[in-house]
């Protein structure tokens, strides 16, 4: 029952905007559609995926992420070069104004590593991502099947 209420609470969480400074009506950063794929119980690492939308009229940029899920949480941008997917990490991210950036498989995302322990679909947890404007904003991240979330 507990872990029902408290999903409900979180998937409430997911369905408004996260307003990360200034007067929401006016300036914010929108934060939506946490996502992670389940581990198995061998897992040491994951990727968290998720939308932001830069409402403000100043470039915003993400430079750090945290979880108290994994020892280490790094922003990495996968890409093909010569046929090839690479992973990069990446120190910081820019967010121009009005712009829409996808945090997404084969693109951004955060990385996990050295989870402390498996990621178990219909969980929900924090992420904390640092802005240079904004500061820390939390997000919350739901668990999904392997195949992601299902609309």
């Amino acid at each position: 029952m507990t872990k029902m209420l408290m999903t409900l609470l979180l998937t409430f969480c997911f369905a408004h905007p996260v307003f990360a400074h200034g007067n929401p009506a006016h300036e914010s950063l929108d934060l939506s559609n946490a996502w992670a794929r389940k581990t198995g119980r061998r897992s040491v690492s994951a990727a968290v995926y998720f939308d932001i939308h830069n409402q403000t009229h100043a470039q915003e940029t993400l430079t750090a992420v945290s979880s108290d899920r994994a020892a280490i949480a790094m922003i990495h941008r996968s890409f093909e070069q010569d046929d090839i997917m690479r992973m990069e990490m990446q120190d910081e991210v820019p967010i121009a104004p009005a712009e829409k950036l996808s945090f997404e498989p084969g693109s951004y995302h955060v990385m996990l590593i050295d989870l402390t322990e498996p990621l178990v679909e219909g969980d929900v947890f924090p992420v904390t991502l640092s802005f240079k404007n904004a500061g820390d904003v939390t997000i919350y991240v739901e668990v999904t099947g392997i195949s992601g979330p299902q609309n």
